[in-house]
């Protein structure tokens, strides 16, 4: 009756080890994860949110920017109008002021129409040119 006794107290020793051990590597491997998670709120990019208008607005400087056929190129920061529709899809209406070499300025609009796909909201690969129309 005692070794049986014993052998039962060694078994429910050697498992509650072994269960203590499991736990400690499950916190362990816990606390990694939260603190990846938390490091990782400091970037805007790290959750892929959808972008807001101020975001579409620089992406959309960057499709316009090729179409004018000047060097000295500049946008207003705050003389632009921004709509967004359902699945991403942003209008903008603003214009551009370009200055050419012989010191003459340019002013042209433009309405683009610009989806967002995903990914990080700074990259131009994450957008999609739907409409753009100049004047």
């Amino acid at each position: 009756m005692a070794k049986t006794y014993l052998n039962y107290k060694e078994i429910k020793k050697s498992f509650a080890l072994k269960g203590t051990f499991v736990l400690i590597i499950l916190a362990i491997i816990f606390t990694v994860i939260l603190v990846r998670f938390a490091r990782s709120g400091a970037r805007a990019d790290a959750l892929n949110g959808t972008p807001d208008s101020d975001e579409a607005y620089t992406i959309a400087q960057e499709f316009i920017k090729p179409t004018i056929k000047s060097s000295h190129i500049s946008f207003p920061e705050s003389g632009y109008q921004c709509a967004q529709k359902p699945d991403s899809v942003f209008i903008i209406k603003s214009y551009a002021e370009s200055k050419k070499q012989t010191g003459e300025k340019n002013i042209t609009t433009f309405n683009i129409t610009l989806r967002f796909n995903g990914g990080l909201v700074s990259d131009k690969k994450s957008w999609k040119l739907l409409d753009l129309t100049e004047n």
